[in-house]
């Protein structure tokens, strides 16, 4: 119970005296050494486009469209997505090369043309530069799932913020991304290149995986279980092979909505 107590004081201690800038950058310090280390950065996917030219033979294989609510930060978020969009979209991840969505987008900081934001920080409802990049996010990891790829990282928010009415996607296909801290990576373990391209319109946001051969697009279904203040949602994705439904990921999300 003291050692406890000890840890929570000295992260309080932490926070007070280390701004959450310097934090965050000595968390993308250690993270950066230890993809180092593992060998994980020789592997990511590179910043180089494709050109028009290269686009034309691959096809969009897998779609998924999601409306862009409308808030206090709607324009703000919409910047947002779009100034993330342009580091991620047709970007070729050839087979064995991982995705991960910081490297690509980098820092979500003004001096990146990134602008205030809706997200959830310390499980409450914030205003963050940056704001709104976790519906790209969770975009990405819901096209990956339907190509039958497993991420190799990839979190769960902590709180359900949504109504089913509000609600702009399944609840279960988020994927919050935090710099520094939780980032969304998937290797590509297909035969073939694949490559994401984004469609973002007035009130919606249409997500395209493509590739230059057929890709099997697989039958996901987000199972709620509803509790008093929690909901458990279990992911699971139909399996050609075995006839059968496989449990991807399990999580639980505490509702900041009664």
């Amino acid at each position: 119970m003291k050692r406890t107590s000890r840890l929570v004081s000295s992260n309080f201690n932490l926070k007070i005296l280390f701004s959450s800038d310097f934090r965050r950058n000595l968390k993308s310090i250690q993270r950066e050494i230890i993809d180092q280390l593992s060998g994980q950065k020789s592997k990511f996917v590179q910043r180089q486009i494709l050109t028009l030219e290269e686009q034309q033979d691959f096809k969009e294989q897998i779609k998924i469209s999601q409306a862009v609510k409308k808030t206090s930060h709607f324009e703000n978020k919409k910047h947002n997505l779009a100034t993330a969009i342009a580091q991620i979209e047709n970007r070729l991840i050839q087979p064995g090369e991982i995705f991960s969505f910081w490297y690509l987008v980098g820092e979500p900081h003004t001096k990146n043309g990134y602008r205030e934001g809706r997200a959830i920080v310390n499980n409450e409802l914030q205003s963050n530069i940056g704001g709104g990049l976790c519906q790209l996010s969770g975009l990405i990891y819901y096209l990956i799932l339907k190509a039958g790829l497993i991420p190799l990282e990839r979190h769960p928010h902590s709180q359900d913020i949504y109504t089913e009415e509000s609600r702009f996607a399944p609840l279960g296909s988020d994927a919050t991304v935090v710099y520094g801290y939780k980032d969304l990576r998937f290797q590509n373990t297909l035969s073939i290149p694949i490559f994401f391209r984004f469609n973002l319109l007035e009130e919606e946001i249409i997500g395209f995986l493509c590739s230059s051969e057929t890709l099997e697009e697989f039958k996901i279904e987000f199972k709620v279980e509803v509790q008093p203040g929690l909901k458990q949602v279990n992911t699971i994705r139909w399996d050609n092979t075995e006839n059968k439904f496989v449990l991807i990921t399990s999580n639980c999300y505490p509702s900041l909505i009664e």
